[in-house]
């Protein structure tokens, strides 16, 4: 369970991060209009160090096959504010079962954004909730976790309302029920309509 102390820090870190981040970005003055809201989806790739969360697998931190999906609207100037939610899974097969590894995060947050050129730069963070599950051996181990994930991307644009989008993010999970905290590093690679 995720106490309350650490999720107002939290929040407040994240808040004050998005404010130093809205104030450091360049006027976009290469956009020929305003910012819209925007739609993405796409495939996402999670590099999990040592399973931490879930502790069943140590050796086999990669998850290939995942999902990321997710909104963002302007709210003020180069600012946005952006919901997004993903999953991410893995099975790895040993000599008397398969492990099955789960993770599924609700996300949301401040992303900053300006142009250079054609493409748009931006930095986020994001903060909410992630969900661990792993079964193997007749038994299943889960557990829900804050998230504080930090991260940046750029968006090429290949048709007038279409980009595509490369994101790298690092993600925070704060360790609950006796688990310890844990890192992950994700990469993205989404289609952004506007």
């Amino acid at each position: 369970m995720i106490d309350v102390v650490s999720m107002t820090y939290f929040a407040r870190v994240a808040l004050l991060c998005c404010v130093c981040g809205a104030m450091c970005v360049r006027p976009a003055a290469a956009q020929s209009s305003t910012p819209s809201t925007e739609f993405f989806a796409g495939y996402s790739y999670l590099h999990d160090p040592g399973n931490v969360v879930l502790a069943i697998t140590a050796d086999d931190a990669n998850f290939t096959l995942g999902w990321t999906a997710g909104v963002a609207t302007p709210i003020w100037r180069a600012v946005s504010a952006v919901g997004e939610v993903g999953g991410q899974y893995k099975t790895s097969t040993t000599l008397d079962d398969d492990i099955s590894l789960t993770y599924y995060s609700v996300l949301g947050g401040a992303r900053a954004a300006a142009n250079v050129g054609p493409i748009r730069e931006f930095v986020q963070l994001l903060t909410g909730a992630v969900y661990g599950r792993a079964s193997g051996f007749g038994e299943v181990d889960a557990a829900t976790a804050f998230a504080l994930q930090p991260g940046g991307g750029i968006d090429y644009p290949f048709a007038k309302r279409v980009a595509a989008r490369l994101q790298l993010d690092y993600r925070y999970i704060h360790g609950s029920d006796g688990r310890s905290s844990a890192g992950q590093f994700r990469v993205v690679a989404a289609i952004v309509v506007h």
